[in-house]
């Protein structure tokens, strides 16, 4: 199978991470100029996420340190999540000032990915959801969304804006939960430049199975970015990929090689307590460990089994797959 992912490290992996325990963060962040010292110690790294204003200001500043030093930028976030102002949501604020800032930063976070060379723009509306019951209005936020993205898609129909679903956290309830919601809201928005990011771990939280949903993105041509990291399906810890759901990554990577995946894979880690560069270079390096295993799987053979119904046969080939590349 011929397979080319493009690996990339968010930013973020070098903030000072923080919980409702230790909330002045585990370790120091990392200041730009570290930023940019850290990024290139990681082996294997082609690009990385950065969220706008959080990360940059200047985008000629990324110019200057990140991309003169041969890293791409993925794709860029849009930062409007990290601030006491958007609690009650961003981009389906009911604060007329609020909403408007929203859509502004979007804006802005997208002419930044034009003039960095990048494609993707990351859609993450973190508090546009609700932590009680009769809290919120589901119909005018929804069409609060359909309307801000469908705005937002036509400013530049080169780059696709990539919708990052999420069950929970910081919210009880986030609106756009599920890959099924994220799709639908798609298909509600039509613009082709509308899709989808899948997280694996928020899919866990969501109790999906990644390839399933990987599998209905991709038919319909809405799986735009992908962030990898693991978790136990409890809560969103952002561990290094591969670290609890063994089967689940190898299915999931089956799928992505067999169905052509070409985006990039961005490592959306958290390490609270562990050493950041190593956990950034131990995610690359499992991650190719995986795509290396499904390359050489006898894709023909996994798929009469799946015809078939046969898990056994399946399972049972892939075990003596794994003690053979031990």
């Amino acid at each position: 199978m011929s397979f080319n992912l493009k690996y990339a490290i968010e930013a973020s992996v070098f903030w000072s991470p923080a919980d409702r325990v230790v909330s002045c963060g585990y370790k120091k962040a990392a200041d730009e100029k570290e930023l940019y010292k850290f990024l290139k110690r990681i082996e294997g790294i082609e690009g990385v996420e950065i969220y706008y204003p959080y990360d940059f200001k200047d985008v000629k500043i990324i110019k200057k340190n990140i991309l003169n030093e041969g890293i791409k930028v993925s794709a860029v976030g849009i930062g409007f999540f990290a601030e006491p102002k958007w609690q009650n949501g961003a981009i389906t604020s009911y604060d007329k000032n609020i909403r408007s800032e929203a859509i502004y930063l979007s804006k802005k976070a997208i002419e930044a990915a034009s003039e960095l060379n990048t494609n993707v723009v990351i859609f993450w509306p973190a508090h546009d959801g609700y932590d009680y019951y009769f809290q919120t209005d589901y119909q005018k936020k929804w069409d609060m969304l359909v309307e801000s993205l469908k705005d937002l898609a036509s400013l530049n129909r080169n780059i696709k804006l990539a919708i990052e679903y999420k069950p929970r956290e910081p919210r009880t309830h986030q609106i756009i939960s599920t890959a099924s919601k994220a799709l639908k809201l798609c298909e509600d928005c039509g613009e082709p430049n509308i899709g989808v990011v899948m997280d694996i771990g928020h899919a866990f939280l969501a109790k999906e199975n990644p390839a399933e949903e990987i599998c209905y993105l991709m038919n319909k041509n809405r799986l735009f970015h992908l962030h990898s990291n693991d978790n136990f399906g409890d809560w969103d810890f952002d561990m290094v990929p591969g670290s609890v759901h063994f089967w689940e990554f190898i299915e999931a990577f089956f799928w992505l090689v067999k169905l052509g995946y070409e985006g990039w894979i961005n490592f959306d880690i958290c390490p609270f307590r562990e050493d950041s560069l190593k956990s950034c270079n131990f995610s690359i390096k499992n991650t190719k460990r995986i795509v290396n295993f499904v390359k050489n799987l006898d894709s023909k053979l996994l798929d009469n089994f799946i015809k078939n119904n046969d898990a056994i046969s399946s399972y049972d080939y892939l075990w003596n797959e794994i003690k053979m590349s031990c």
